[in-house]
């Protein structure tokens, strides 16, 4: 599967996929991440994350971290890292994501004219 096969992301993927850029994670690792990243703009719980994480893993765009313990227990601290088809995902996802705001900013919604009202 290419990474435009898996486009469009949600923004609960893209903002994962987003923070494991600067390297691997665990899971509360990522949580703070995307806290700092975006506030409440888009929310992140454990359940969700671990959802997502699942789906993600199974697809091949995150991995458990290289050397991690195969054996360990569920509740030790398992770190997540994207693999180059997760790499290419997110990179294929910000460029999509960056034309839009092309589209938006050539009709001035995101300028001083943001409200969006044609006189």
């Amino acid at each position: 599967m290419t990474a435009n096969e898996h486009l469009p992301l949600s923004p609960r993927d893209f903002l994962i996929l987003l923070v494991l850029v600067d390297g691997p994670l665990h899971g509360w690792g990522i949580l703070k991440a995307v806290e700092e990243r975006v506030g409440d703009e888009v929310l992140l719980d454990p359940a969700n994350l671990y959802r997502s994480m699942k789906r993600l893993k199974r697809d091949g765009i995150v991995d458990e971290a290289a050397g991690q313990d195969e054996g360990a227990s569920a509740d030790q601290r398992r770190d997540f890292d994207l693999t180059d088809l997760g790499r290419a995902v997110v990179r294929a996802e910000a460029a999509r994501l960056a034309r839009l705001t092309q589209v938006a900013q050539a009709a001035d919604l995101l300028g001083r004219g943001a409200s969006g009202s044609r006189g």
